[in-house]
């Protein structure tokens, strides 16, 4: 199978290859190793070319996924080749518009760091979120504007809860 993956303005051709309880994944030109166990409603467990990681995924809209990892969380989005390629002719990405961000997992709120009609660039702190006793940062993926705040600090927040919208 092949995708594309964007994550913000980043792009990576990506080729998956089930060879029994593993996987060969490309990405770009490099090639991994990976065997995935669920250890959870959103957890998962990987060893990546023999080395062992804990990570959370969501899904997040139709063709995307949020990535939670050492602390950060990260919206993957996945496409076929030929929808990227007509997104791409037609200048424009699928990235524009309104977008929710999304809580991973359970967990409470421990600071949100703009407010609405804030101006943020790529990389800007929004919300920290303290789940399974891990503070992880989420940040701005794309520049926008707040639109709007749904959470507060000691809110606690389910899975899947909206956070705040950018712009």
């Amino acid at each position: 199978m092949e995708l594309i993956a964007r994550v913000g303005e980043r792009v990576e051709r990506v080729t998956i290859d089930r060879q029994g309880s593993t996987y060969r994944i490309g990405v770009g030109e490099r090639q991994h190793e990976v065997d995935v166990r669920s250890i959870g409603a959103f957890l998962r467990s990987l060893v990546v070319d023999g080395e062992s990681h804990e990570t959370s995924v969501l899904r997040d809209g139709a063709d995307g996924w949020r990535v939670g990892w050492r602390g950060r969380t990260t919206r993957v989005e996945l496409v076929d080749p030929l929808t990227h390629v007509a997104e791409e002719a037609r200048g424009d990405s699928g990235r524009h518009g309104r977008r929710v961000i999304a809580a991973l997992m359970p967990g409470r709120v421990v600071s949100v760091a703009v407010e609405e009609g804030a101006v943020v660039e790529v990389g800007a702190p929004l919300v920290v979120l303290e789940a399974m006793k891990m503070q992880n940062e989420i940040q701005a993926e794309h520049a926008g504007t707040v639109r709007q705040v749904h959470v507060a600090a000691g809110q606690a927040v389910e899975g899947g809860d909206p956070l705040l919208e950018i712009e």
